[in-house]
């Protein structure tokens, strides 16, 4: 049985690989978003709006590609998942791991915390 984090946290990447805006203003309506301080876009942001104004929209802008598909999505258990995966794009020359802690309560996604090499990230990106 999947936990309700791992749900919706597949939903999420689901709505993001389909840039479904709509569903993922839903999904994260409450998300306290934690992004890596190394990142470009590091943060703590609060709903989908400002994870989409300090997150989406500069990584949409940075790399127009850009994919964050899981390789692997695990619970922790009743309320936690986590993700591993690889951030892809341009063409592949960006190929950077990640880990995703999710947190949900009753069923909606409350806290998302990214685990990132931050400078392998910017190097690909040619951030740096």
């Amino acid at each position: 049985m999947m936990s309700d984090a791992v749900s919706a946290a597949r939903a999420v990447y689901d709505a993001f690989a389909a840039a479904d805006m709509p569903a993922l203003d839903a999904a994260l309506k409450h998300i306290e978003w934690h992004e890596n301080l190394g990142m470009p876009y590091g943060g703590v942001w609060h709903g989908f709006a400002e994870v989409a104004q300090n997150v989406f929209g500069p990584i949409a802008n940075d790399i127009p590609d850009f994919s964050a598909i899981p390789d692997e999505l695990l619970p922790l258990g009743a309320d936690r998942a986590v993700a591993f995966g690889y951030y892809r794009g341009l063409d592949d020359k960006v190929a950077a791991p990640f880990c995703h802690v999710w947190t949900a309560k009753d069923g909606a996604l409350v806290k998302f915390v990214q685990y990132a090499d931050s400078h392998l990230y910017r190097v690909q990106a040619g951030l740096l």
